[in-house]
Order: C-alpha cells, then sequence, then structure tokens
C-alpha cells in the first residue's frame, strides 16, 4: 500500500495563507515607511516651530525688552525731578506695566521655559514683585524636588496668568496685610494656593472682580484644573492642575 504524502487542499491553503502574509508584511512595510516618513516631518516641523519661538523670544528681549528698560529709567527720572506733574508718573506707571507684560511674553515664548520647574519659580519670582512695594508682607513655600516635566507653553502661561489675578484681587479688594504663595505637587497634579488675612472675598458680591474671575474660570477650564475659593480669616484660592492634560507633547 503506497500513502500518498502530497496532500493538495492543504497545499493550496498554505499557498494562499504565504500570498495572503506577503501582502500584509508589504502593506506593514509602507505604513511603517509613512509613518517614518510624518515622523520626520513633524520632527522637522517641530524643531522650526522651536527655532521660530526662540527667535521671538530673543528678538523681543534684545529690541524691545532693552529700549523699554531704557525709557522706564527715563520716566522715573523725569517723575522723581518733576513730581509736581502727576503724568510724569502715570507714564512711569505704564511703562512699568508694559515691561511686565513684554517680560511675560518672552518668558512664554522662550522653549527653555517649557518646563515645570521654570513655571514654579517664575510664578514666585513674579508674585513676589508685585507685592514689593505694598503694605503687603508676602511669603512663599515651594516644593523642594521639582520633577522634570515639560509642560504646554499655553498651559505654563494660563497657569501663571491664574495666579498673578488672583494676587492682583488681594491687592484691589483684600484689605490685607499678608499674603502667602504655596505650591505643591502630589502625584501628577501641581497645587498653588494663594492666602490672605483679609477681610474675605465674595466674586459675587464683586462686581469690579467680574471680569478676573471669569478669566481665572476660563483659564482654569482650559487647564482641566480645580478651582476652590474658602474665605476663613481671610480667603484661600486653590487651584488643582492635572500635570498629565498640560504636557507637551
Amino acid at each position: 500500500m503506497q500513502l500518498n504524502l502530497y496532500n493538495k487542499p492543504f497545499f493550496f491553503s498554505t499557498f494562499l495563507l504565504g500570498i495572503i502574509f506577503f501582502f500584509l508584511m508589504v502593506l506593514l512595510l509602507r505604513y511603517y515607511i509613512k509613518a517614518r516618513k510624518y515622523q520626520r516631518k513633524y520632527k522637522n516641523q517641530a524643531v522650526l516651530i522651536k527655532n521660530e519661538r526662540d527667535r521671538i523670544s530673543g528678538e523681543l528681549h534684545d529690541e524691545i525688552g532693552s529700549g523699554l528698560t531704557a525709557i522706564k529709567l527715563y520716566a522715573e527720572h523725569a517723575s522723581r525731578s518733576r513730581p509736581d506733574i502727576p503724568e510724569l508718573g502715570e507714564l512711569e506707571g505704564l511703562v512699568s506695566e508694559t515691561a511686565v507684560k513684554i517680560r511675560e511674553i518672552i518668558w512664554s515664548s522662550n522653549t527653555d521655559s517649557d518646563n515645570l520647574e521654570s513655571l514654579i519659580y517664575f510664578i514666585d519670582e513674579q508674585i513676589k514683585k508685585l507685592f514689593e512695594h505694598t503694605d503687603i508682607i508676602f511669603s512663599s513655600d515651594l516644593p523642594e524636588y521639582i520633577p522634570l516635566i515639560e509642560l504646554e507653553s499655553q498651559s505654563r502661561r494660563d497657569c501663571y496668568l491664574i495666579v498673578k489675578e488672583i494676587a492682583h484681587n488681594i491687592l484691589k479688594h483684600a484689605n490685607a496685610s499678608t499674603a502667602r504663595l504655596l505650591i505643591e505637587i502630589e502625584k501628577d497634579q501641581l497645587i498653588v494656593s494663594l492666602k490672605d488675612n483679609g477681610i474675605g472675598f465674595d466674586p459675587a458680591l464683586q462686581k469690579s472682580a467680574g471680569v478676573g474671575m471669569d478669566n481665572i474660570r476660563v483659564r482654569a477650564e482650559r487647564l482641566r484644573a480645580g478651582l476652590i475659593i474658602e474665605n476663613y480669616k481671610g480667603t484661600r484660592v486653590r487651584i488643582n492642575i492635572p500635570m498629565k492634560h498640560n504636557l507637551s507633547h
């Protein structure tokens, strides 16, 4: 009895599977090549965007920033020399405000600032300057360890502007003598709190703070952050920012 080891159905099934496997490999190879092409294109675009941001930041610092500094010094000198002219004092204040805004734009544009450490120290530095020439005693408590995390430029700016707006509300409405900034990092959250010992703050009753509170809420929503306002022996505003939603891609 002779055994026939050549099984035609098995042979054709194997052949068909081989053809399907071959075409799948070709498709996967084409997809891989295409994906690598888009990846290189994306990296090139990311490099171009980074270079452009740094260029704008550098030009703002070198050209406009230095010019504003000179104008600010002239305005300060003129204001001290002629205190009888109130317009000179107003001009000095206007130039100072513009210089602060330019500094903020330079910071937010510079890619070297796209990290959590830069955000925390910039907030502390700017809020400290805000209270520097007031009767409010300012203190801050920052985390000892700050992880190496890159954040979206818009997220950094939103976070800073929220804290700045809260600090402005303390200056305008709190009638406080002390203000304390507390920044904490818990798991994947950045927690920023500003506490004052003033008269308390109810945004529903403060019409002049309406626009400011609206801006705070819009920015908090964009950050997917929790916003808590507590009134007890002053006011404490706390922002819980989930960092995983604001990482740089």
